[in-house]
């Protein structure tokens, strides 16, 4: 059960109803979903943050494969069935193999993956693990995606951090219909 009550739209004044809506439309969805309604005790704050994702996920410079993979290494190391279950179905669909989701969801040695998935495995991992990018890292993802490209893989840790750290503290459930791939 959830830390902190869902907000409703019609709970928001007119400010934050805009903010909802425009949360909603970001997403094109009916309703924004639960862990966005958890955030929406503070509107404004929720929408800078739902702002950055909405940009990063939908105008990404990253390959969409790559990128969705990204976001499924950032559930994994969070631990966050929420955006593991949305985004490993999105990197099936961009394109990324079975096996290497399977092998990020367990654990498994990075040999498996191909090139560009280990590098962007070992991105993310060397800045959740150790916090720390060395320059070798740096300089190879700035070579596989670009100065955009790596910069976005950047605020791309960023924003997926954020998000996780906001349900472990304010656990937010699974969407009605969902159950956990992770």
């Amino acid at each position: 059960m959830a830390r902190v009550p869902y907000v409703e739209r019609e709970q928001l004044d007119a400010e934050g109803q805009e903010i909802y809506d425009r949360i909603r439309r970001d997403r094109n969805a009916d309703k924004v979903g639960l862990q966005f309604r958890a955030m929406l005790h503070n509107p404004k704050a929720a929408s800078y943050l739902t702002s950055m994702g909405a940009e990063l996920r939908f105008r990404s410079a990253m390959p969409e494969n790559l990128k969705e993979f990204a976001i499924c290494v950032l559930a994994r190391e969070w631990n966050s069935a929420i955006e593991w279950t949305a985004h490993a179905a999105l990197a099936a669909k961009a394109g990324v193999g079975a096996a290497s989701l399977e092998a990020i969801r367990t654990g498994k040695p990075l040999s498996g993956l191909t090139g560009d998935e280990q590098l962007i495995a070992r991105f993310v991992q060397q800045l959740l693990r150790d916090k720390v990018v060395p320059d070798d890292t740096f300089e190879a993802a700035h070579k596989l995606l670009g100065l955009r490209g790596v910069v976005d893989l950047t605020l791309t840790c960023s924003y997926y951090s954020a998000i996780n750290i906001a349900q472990i503290v304010f656990k937010p459930e699974m969407e009605p219909g969902r159950a956990s791939t992770l």
